[in-house]
């Protein structure tokens, strides 16, 4: 199926898509706009094909509307989309927030249109580097059941693996991906914090971190259960070593990071009972 789409918003993610989609041969790429129209030329640029628009309503027609903007813009430019002429009755349109479920783009509806929502859960930090590893990327999706049918073969053929989500319930999905990517790079600064507290120079401590973290993904890529990866004192039961932790920790947000981590920590474990409420009354700071 030779597939046209117009790309609306060409930030990382979209600057991403958009060229796999191209490199791959999946589809053609026609209008591409942003609010400034010198991205709009830069990201034709990266992408390395379709035609900069600086009028959003000059978008032409497309078999598919890809909407990846800041989620703050979907619902104004769902009402743009829903003011332009040559909206294509069958056509689709989609967002790739992880936020909004597809509801948001309903009013498309009554123009003949399918919507749907796919989020890759990726972290797209810059779009060079996620070009290249994103093939193996998990992606929700929920929709109109004719967006999907479309939607799915596109993006599998960029690499992407699919799956199918409760639409009421992704926020949670969107909350999963905060917990394992965005407050990891939180921890790591509270680890980096430790170290240089501690005398060891930044590069030093960053590649100390950087290393710990991947031992323990690789672990959890080994077990596949974060139950069986976990090591350290709180599965070891070292109290001692724990209040030692807690009295270091001078700085009062870290004291009760550490706090509330461990409390979440110890349900983890397969401690006695009366061994987990000791390790319960340690981590209660009040």
């Amino acid at each position: 199926m030779n597939l046209t789409i117009n790309i609306i918003g060409t930030g990382k993610l979209g600057k991403t898509i958009g060229r796999l989609f191209n490199i791959h041969h999946l589809a053609t790429i026609q209008g591409i706009y942003n609010r400034t129209f010198a991205h709009s030329i830069k990201g034709a640029q990266f992408i390395g094909a379709g035609t900069p628009i600086s009028d959003f309503h000059s978008l032409p027609e497309a078999d598919i509307q890809f909407i990846t903007t800041p989620d703050d813009a979907i619902a104004e430019i769902c009402f743009m989309l829903c003011q332009k002429k040559n909206i294509k009755p069958g056509s689709i349109i989609i967002h790739c927030s992880g936020a909004f479920n597809s509801d948001i783009l309903l009013p498309m509806k009554s123009f003949g249109c399918f919507v749907a929502s796919i989020h890759p859960m990726h972290s797209f930090v810059n779009p060079e580097i996620s070009v290249s590893q994103y093939a193996g990327t998990f992606c929700s999706i929920e929709g109109d059941k004719a967006a999907t049918e479309v939607l799915m073969p596109l993006f599998e053929g960029i690499g992407s693996q699919l799956y199918l989500i409760n639409k009421e319930q992704k926020a949670l999905t969107h909350v999963a991906g905060v917990f394992a990517s965005n407050y990891l790079i939180t921890l790591s600064q509270q680890a980096l914090s430790c170290l240089q507290e501690a005398g060891v120079e930044k590069n030093i401590a960053m590649k100390i971190i950087n290393h710990l973290m991947k031992s323990t993904v690789l672990n959890l890529e080994k077990t596949m259960s974060p139950e069986s990866s976990l090591t350290g004192p709180i599965q070891r039961g070292d109290t001692v070593t724990i209040k030692n932790h807690l009295a270091a920790l001078k700085n009062t947000q870290q004291k009760t990071i550490y706090a509330l981590l461990g409390q979440a920590t110890v349900n983890m474990t397969s401690h006695s009972k009366n061994k987990l409420e000791s390790l319960m009354k340690i981590f209660d700071l009040k």
